[in-house]
């Protein structure tokens, strides 16, 4: 994590679906997808622009050495893709302020935004046998890392205003790698008064069901809750 400017106490947080934000306080259960199953194809396998890495023009002639490293590079991409799209993933973002964007993502608009730290989202995972492993991911052009497993790391550039901090859950304790044994999710028991540091409700949510919300997870669960800042006009 040092080497790309995170610590335990980097600020992180993340936008979640209401009705599962209600799950995760009753029952201590945190839901983790393999990236494959996620619901937007941008994000469930590597960018396109991988696979098209590498052209000629029609009817030119391809050398030896090109059809090589052409086919070397579409076997890593292939085994990248692979390894990406097994991994169980949590997604959060860096950003300490809120946005607009990731209220409106995904069209569904019963959010509320967890607030945490790197360090407290490892550490209120009670038990697990897989290794978790965080980095930023970055929005820069990729073919220099086209052979590399930094690619994980990687995405569209499109993205780049989630400044998104990743977790990957993996079976091997020195590389990344994803355990096929899995189901396609796993639910880790984790404790929510570390996890969650404060509960920020989203701004399309009426002012009555927010007392009524604010008022049962403080009463209930003791986690700051409080309504977004951003007015919808």
């Amino acid at each position: 994590m040092e080497d790309v400017g995170l610590d335990e106490d980097t600020k992180i947080c993340q936008y979640l679906n209401l009705d599962y934000l209600l799950a995760l306080l009753k029952t201590g259960k945190y839901y983790v997808n393999r990236k494959q199953v996620f619901a937007d194809k941008r994000e469930s396998s590597l960018p396109l622009k991988l696979i098209f890495s590498e052209f000629t023009i029609p009817g030119g002639k391809i050398s030896p050495a090109q059809e090589e490293r052409s086919k070397k590079r579409q076997e890593s991409v292939h085994q990248s893709n692979k390894v990406s799209s097994y991994l169980l993933t949590s997604c959060w973002t860096e950003q300490n302020y809120e946005n607009a964007l990731m209220w409106e993502r995904g069209g569904e608009r019963h959010k509320a935004c967890i607030k945490s730290t790197v360090g407290k989202f490892v550490s209120a995972i009670s038990e697990t046998e897989l290794t978790i492993w965080c980095g930023k991911i970055m929005y820069d052009p990729i073919f220099s890392a086209l052979m590399s497993d930094d690619i994980l790391w990687y995405k569209q550039s499109y993205f780049s205003d989630e400044r998104e901090i990743r977790f990957y859950f993996s079976k091997d304790l020195d590389q990344i790698t994803p355990d096929e044994d899995l189901l396609d999710h796993k639910k880790f028991s984790v404790d929510t008064s570390t996890l969650i540091q404060e509960i920020i409700l989203s701004p399309y949510i009426n002012d009555s069901a927010y007392e009524e919300l604010k008022e049962t997870i403080e009463d209930k669960y003791k986690i700051h809750t409080t309504k977004s800042k951003i007015e919808i006009s």
